[in-house]
């Protein structure tokens, strides 16, 4: 007769059973894509008028919106700056009524900030300070938590060791809510 899964070893029932979710994700995601793209001016038409966008539309539409910010974030620790193509994404969704649930990006903002912060106390550069400014003010407008508590610790470290730097670091201390004075 016909093997089933059951008579395999476990270790090879969870390998086949990882690509059959594997292949299965990889439908569903393009079907979403699909049922995104063709109902993408219906759900702005439906937001234009105030009239309510059915669940399963907004449903579909906050699952593509994020994929898209997951896949545009998932370098973020290399590039150092979020994307515009994010900030554009996660305006449609606030434009259409949606939350989007980007808290799973949490450890790769919370990555990008650890190496831009790195960066600016090899070096505090205007520039550097600049970029790890405008990556915490990023995941803020994006509503990302990204360790804040985490973030201040490690700067006021890097202030009090880089005295030198301190007029340099001042708009990294005001973003991240630090009144330290002249």
């Amino acid at each position: 007769g016909l093997a089933s899964l059951s008579h395999l070893f476990l270790d090879e029932r969870r390998r086949v059973l990882a690509e059959v979710i594997r292949a299965t994700l990889e439908k569903l995601e393009a079907t979403y894509r699909r049922i995104w793209e063709e109902g993408r001016k219906l759900v702005h038409d439906l937001r234009e008028v105030d009239a309510p966008i059915p669940e399963a539309l907004a449903l579909v539409t906050r699952h593509v919106l994020e994929q898209q910010v997951t896949g545009f974030l998932e370098p973020l620790p290399e590039l150092g700056a979020i994307p515009e193509r994010v900030f554009a994404a996660v305006g449609e969704a606030r434009a259409l009524g949606l939350t989007l649930d980007l808290s799973p990006l949490r450890s790769v903002v919370h990555e990008a900030i650890g190496r831009v912060l790195d960066a600016v106390a090899e070096e505090p550069s205007g520039e550097r300070v600049r970029r790890a400014t405008a990556l915490i003010e990023g995941a803020r407008r994006l509503d990302i938590p990204y360790g804040h508590w985490a973030t201040q610790n490690r700067f006021f470290q890097l202030w009090r060791e880089r005295r030198d730097a301190r007029d340099t670091l001042r708009p990294l201390a005001t973003t991240l809510g630090f009144n330290l004075g002249a």
